[in-house]
């Protein structure tokens, strides 16, 4: 007869209760089971045994963390490698009600039962065994049940799936128990294997069946034993266990993956914690003996770590004052390891490092090597603002750190003990501190510009070596501080005084940081001979303190055999070389350096026109700037060996930055050798090439390396991470810029609210960089602006245009201007910046004079990128806009425009926009090289377009604002040119070009005095070794000479020699002959961090 609906009904709801574990729901099913066939009291009994057995393991007070705490730690025996340690499930032996359900298990096993009732019975038998610890009675049970799954139950078949894997999971772990790890593992995968063939392909593996029991405190606690999981976990660190690394990576991924998604996410937190660390571990092994970083791999590492963190989240919370969470610690000492170790440095992966420093924070509670990783790391991201913010927080924590670490040293040189074995387990080292201190110092002088700063750091360190040293002279306690960092503390301590001595006004105050650095930076030489920066940095002192040309060379010869890949020692080479006068040599060597750089292949396709489809667009948009035209046979470079654009696979940008001015300083040298209009011909390529290295740079969006911003967006960049692939490039991040509160001080950064912008753009990295295939096209780039046409075929070499003439007339002045231009970069390098500007114009803006009034809007990337396909209006000149000489005259030297809105501005320091500063400085000085070349070539008219291009591009250029000067100049424009060189002054007050024009101008407005007084200011201050400035003063002080002899003597002669005006006349003559014989071509000041 077939059972009854009602009958099957109760099966049912007992067969769901079972699987859910909701055990106090058995009891009523167990006594309704029972009335509803005759038969049913044993299957009753059996159910209701299991209830109890579940809810008393419920009540089990266990401490997790420390059941665990040492899994996957493997135990290495006579210095074999032995076994991982895996603890067994937690066992309750010697409890009263254990036992007293084992005895009335014992007696329900004498009575009669069907085989499905039977295999259930014994198998909760064995779990009740198992968890009193009594394996051997646990075995005996077990042997008598086969490992196949019955199918057949009637009674229970969903639940017999839980019995059959819980019966697979007590049977490997008896034999664990006997040493038979292979067949524990065989066991494991083979009860995991059936189990999820049993189930629907959408389900989960493992369910914590203990949420909702009924119990009064059940939804705080978690089962002994969940056997699904217990399988996963325990097959996988047997494969490891075992050596198998490749199948128990993939099976302790499996595992991880399958508890990622579990309900609640805390479940089994700590032991996922464990087995994670161990995963992450053997991944770390992995690569350490070889295996191939992949993408994959970056993603699983960066993954992992994710996982971790969010899984000490849930374990950890905020430390009281004398807890450590050395789990954190110790996540953050390997995930900071593995980035460095899978070379992770795009800005997606340092963007989640970040994230992860960020909450280790707050679980640590300002550790200090916490802050010391995160600033290193917002060091590396870029963001040199919250940089500083976490050093000054990393210092203070230090300060405390190190007067104990004082007091231990005491202790332990009296007591004769190791003061390492007192201190904390989050105890900085001194190396760890002083090399924190080194790249801050680093920080300051190269990116904040703050030298006075960066010697407050050095200091600090000095007297924290001397404090430890005179407390252990003889190091029995602290290790002695290497020479390395002894070196580079010196080293640094060098370079700040090299940089206050090229700042200093006052000569003594000059010639002491010059003996200072050259001092330090010879100690620095000497304490380490390998260290490149320390002969590279002595080399440029020597050139620009003492002008020691063979001493400069000597150190930059040593700094290049050190390291021939950097190019800044060979730049000091070439410059030394043309203050020789030897372009010949300089030219090798500059050839010889450029070959060392991977952007070498860039160059050569670049001077071959190796860029068809882009060349043919160039063309068309710019004929002046054929790519093809510009090639120079008389400086040919040889093929290369790539068939497409090899720019595509270079990724150093700062190398890039290096390698163009290099390349600028190239074309200084073949304007010596080969006359001006050989530079002018290599002028597109060189457009060319500042397009490959400053294409993606001028792509990003403001803002770009602020952290803050970006952590606002830290959701899109993981969702970047699950997609599989890590995006550079401005296309990672969208560009919102809201005002973030800074995590490492607490309160919002003061300097970014005021520069962070209150409207979003687009980032432009998508627009103009997408592209189809592996290789993107040449970034299209722009050589003129948005609101007026583009310069055209005037700038091709040998083009004739209507105001030749005119530009002919001023030839008797462009030799002096060809003196006057120098292509000085010596301003800090974040002086012009896209970033939001507060509104208080400049005073060269505010000026009335039509011909200075030229000012541009700063230009877009969009218009950059896309403006140069409008057609070219009618102008005066072939379409330059030079001014219209209908009106009369000659027609207006420099262009009329737009007033430009160039402001000053508060911005937040960041890698990303220092090198877009870079990038407009550096096709600001492109342009200037052209203006300097057209100028030589006398053609005037195409040199003023040329510097109003170079404002367009950097519209408070101090450089270009003075040569603008100094074409009104040419043109006895003397009021405009007074405009533009206090304009260049009121930028930059070190500007010795634009303060010698000023002095130049008010001596031709006949105003000598004042003219002899800014040049008397000039050569005593920054314009100590600029020939110009000592001649222009040397030929004044002549002219006051004579007219003094007029007027006490009414003669020349010897009395006139004899007059102490006319001795410094000739003296400063004199001196400045010498400094003109040794200046090289473009001024050393350029090479300064």
């Amino acid at each position: 007869m077939p059972p009854s609906r009602h009958y099957q009904s109760i099966v049912k709801e007992i067969d769901t209760a079972r699987c859910v574990g909701h055990w106090h729901a058995i009891s009523s099913l167990a006594t309704k089971y029972a009335k509803s066939s005759s038969s049913g009291q044993v299957f009753s009994s059996i159910i209701s045994d299991e209830a109890r057995l579940e809810e008393l393991l419920l009540t089990v007070k266990w401490d997790q963390d420390k059941h665990w705490a040492s899994d996957g730690v493997r135990h290495d025996v006579s210095g074999r490698r032995g076994h991982l340690r895996v603890g067994y499930p937690m066992h309750i032996s010697n409890n009263p009600s254990l036992d007293s359900l084992e005895k009335n298990m014992v007696k329900q096993g004498k009575k009669s039962m069907t085989s499905d009732e039977a295999y259930q019975y014994k198998v909760i038998l064995a779990k009740v065994y198992f968890y009193n610890g009594k394996f051997d009675q646990c075995k005996e049970t077990v042997s008598s049940l086969p490992d196949e799954m019955n199918e057949s139950n009637e009674l229970s078949p969903a639940y017999m799936k839980h019995l059959f894997i819980g019966l697979m999971v007590m049977r490997g772990i008896l034999l664990e128990m006997d040493g038979d790890l292979p067949g524990a593992h065989g066991t494991y995968d083979k009860g995991l294997t059936v189990f999820r063939s049993k189930l629907p392909s959408q389900s989960d593996i493992v369910v914590p069946r203990s949420i909702g029991s009924g119990s009064t405190d059940a939804s705080n606690k978690e089962e002994l034993v969940n056997w699904p999981e217990e399988a996963l976990y325990r097959r996988a660190m047997l494969s490891l266990s075992l050596d198998d690394r490749t199948n128990g990576l993939g099976e302790l991924a499996s595992y991880l993956h399958h508890m990622d998604n579990i309900t609640p996410s805390t479940f089994r937190a700590f032991r996922r914690m464990r087995a994670n660390r161990l995963y992450m571990l053997t991944m770390r092994e992995s690569i350490q003996d070889g295996a191939h970083i992949t993408p994959e791999v970056k993603l699983d590492v960066v993954q992992s770590h994710r996982r971790q963190i969010s899984l000490l989240q849930s374990i950890y919370s905020f430390p009281r004052a004398d807890e450590i969470h050395e789990e954190v610690l110790y996540e953050i000492d390997t995930a900071y390891n593995d980035w460095a170790l899978i070379h992770a440095n795009s800005h997606t992966e340092l963007l989640c490092l970040l994230k992860i420093l960020y909450e280790a924070v707050y679980l640590t509670y300002n550790s200090p090597r916490v802050l010391r990783y995160l600033f290193h790391t917002l060091v590396r991201f870029g963001d040199y603002h919250e940089a500083r913010l976490a050093l000054d927080t990393y210092l203070v924590l230090v300060e405390r750190h190190m007067t104990a670490v004082k007091k231990m040293v005491s202790v332990a040189i009296s007591g004769g003990s190791d003061y390492r074995n007192t201190s904390s387990v989050d105890s900085e080292s001194l190396e760890d501190i002083l090399e924190s201190v080194i790249a801050g110092a680093r920080l300051h002088l190269v990116h904040l510009t703050e030298p006075h700063e960066c010697l407050a750091l050095i200091h600090f360190a000095n007297d924290l070596i001397d404090d430890i040293e005179s407390k252990d002279p003889s190091h029995a306690v602290v290790p002695e501080i290497s020479r390395d960092t002894k070196a580079r503390l010196s080293l640094w301590k060098g370079v700040v005084h090299g940089r206050l001595a090229q700042k200093s006004r006052e000569p003594k105050n000059r010639a002491d940081h010059h003996t200072t650095a050259v001092q330090l930076l010879q100690s620095a030489a000497e304490q380490c001979p390998r260290l490149y920066d320390a002969h590279y940095q002595l080399a440029l002192e020597l050139a620009i303190g003492a002008r020691d040309v063979a001493s400069a060379t000597a150190a930059a010869k040593q700094a290049v055999a050190l390291n021939p890949k950097r190019l800044e020692a060979w730049h000091v080479l070439v410059l030394l070389s043309t203050s020789r006068k030897d372009y010949t040599k300089a030219f090798q060597i500059c050839e010889a350096a450029l070959k060392q750089s991977e952007w070498w292949s860039v160059y050569v396709d670049v001077q071959n026109g190796n860029f068809q489809g882009v060349a043919t667009e160039r063309g068309r948009n710019h004929p002046g700037l054929d790519l093809q035209q510009g090639k120079d046979d008389s400086t040919s470079l040889s093929s290369s060996a790539e068939t497409g654009p090899s720019f595509l696979h270079v990724d150093d940008i700062k190398g890039g930055i290096a390698f163009f001015d290099m390349a600028l300083t190239r074309m200084a040298i073949i304007s010596r050798l080969r006359g001006h209009d050989a530079c002018l011909r290599n002028q597109p390529s060189m457009f060319a090439l500042y397009g490959c290295i400053y294409g993606i740079v001028r792509s990003y969006g403001n803002g770009f390396g602020d952290v803050s911003s970006a952590m606002d967006e830290h959701s899109l960049a993981m969702d970047a991470l699950v997609s599989g692939a890590f995006r550079t490039g401005a296309d990672e991040m969208s560009d919102r810029h809201n005002v973030a509160a800074s995590q490492t001080s607490g309160r919002k950064s003061l300097a970014r609210s005021l520069a962070r912008s209150m409207f979003s753009r687009r980032s432009l990295h998508t627009r103009y960089f997408s592209y189809g295939g592996d290789r993107p096209p040449l970034p299209p780039l722009a050589v003129s602006s948005a609101d007026k046409p583009k310069a055209a075929a005037a700038y091709s070499v040998g083009a004739q245009t209507d105001n030749d003439a005119s530009a002919s007339s001023g030839e008797d002045n462009s030799s002096n201007l060809v003196d006057e231009v120098e292509d000085s970069d010596g301003a800090p390098a974040h002086r012009d910046s896209e970033q939001v500007k507060r509104q208080h114009s400049m005073p060269h803006l505010r000026r009335a004079s039509r011909s200075s009034s030229l000012g541009s809007q700063d230009m877009a990337p969009e218009v950059y990128f896309n403006a140069v396909n409008r057609p070219p209006r009618r102008t005066s000149i072939d379409g330059l806009g030079i001014g219209n000489p209908a009106r009369g005259g000659r027609g207006g030297a420099v262009p009329s425009g737009k007033r430009g809105n160039s402001v000053y501005y508060t911005k937040v320091q960041t890698r990303i926009g220092q090198q877009q500063v870079l990038a407009q400085r550096a096709l600001c000085s492109l342009w200037l090289v052209t203006a300097e070349s057209f100028v030589v070539l006398g053609r005037l008219d195409e040199a003023a377009s040329a510097v109003s291009e170079a404002l367009l591009a950097s519209p408070e250029s101090p450089e270009a604002l003075t040569m603008r000067g100094q074409l009104e100049l040419a043109h006895k424009e003397y009021l405009s040119a007074l405009n533009e060189f206090h304009a260049a002054v009121s930028l930059e007050s070190s500007n010795i070009r634009a303060s010698v024009g000023l002095a130049r101008v008010e001596y031709l407005l006949d105003r000598r005095d004042v003219a002899l007084g800014l040049l008397k200011n000039v050569t005593r201050a920054h314009g100590w070794s600029d020939p110009e400035a000592w001649y222009l003063l040397g030929r004044l002080e002549r002219e006051v000479a004579l007219e003094q002899a007029s007027q006490a003597y009414g003669a020349t002669g010897e009395k006139l020699a004899q007059l102490p005006t006319m001795k410094r006349a000739l003296e400063y003559t004199a001196y400045a002959l010498d400094l003109e014989g040794s200046q090289p071509i473009r001024p050393f000041f350029i090479l300064r961090p």
